[in-house]
């Protein structure tokens, strides 16, 4: 049995927030239209089996309402941390420091939309 995990984050632009984590080098793995709504589906590598599906916070409003203001927490794990520290923060917004939490580099950052995300090092 194959387990793929794909989580849904519902924004206000999904273009702006595509574009953002395509700039921090996540791949697009498909993007389509849904009731005139766009969706793109984003992995972090390519290959892998973890998966962003971006929807626009108003389609998730008319389809599932009760889930529209949910938002995830998401802890992304890396082995380049200063690399990818710099290329969040070269896209403007919230970006903290790099600090050590428990013998491993980590940092958070806010989304064109508003969510916070973080990463730790490998």
């Amino acid at each position: 049995m194959t387990f793929n995990m794909c989580t849904m984050l519902y924004v206000n632009d999904v273009k702006a927030e595509a574009d953002f984590f395509l700039a921090l080098g996540f791949s697009e793995v498909s993007r389509e239209t849904i009731m005139d709504f766009e969706t793109v589906v984003l992995a972090p590598v390519a290959e892998g089996n973890a998966r962003l599906q971006i929807f626009n916070i108003d389609f998730i409003r008319q389809m599932s309402p009760e889930v529209a203001d949910d938002k995830p927490s998401i802890l992304f794990t890396v082995d380049n941390i200063a690399e990818l520290h710099n290329k969040v923060a070269a896209q403007g917004g919230f970006t903290s420091e790099l600090q050590d939490m428990g013998g491993k580099h980590t940092f958070n950052f806010q989304s064109p939309n508003g969510s916070y995300f973080a990463f730790m090092e490998a």
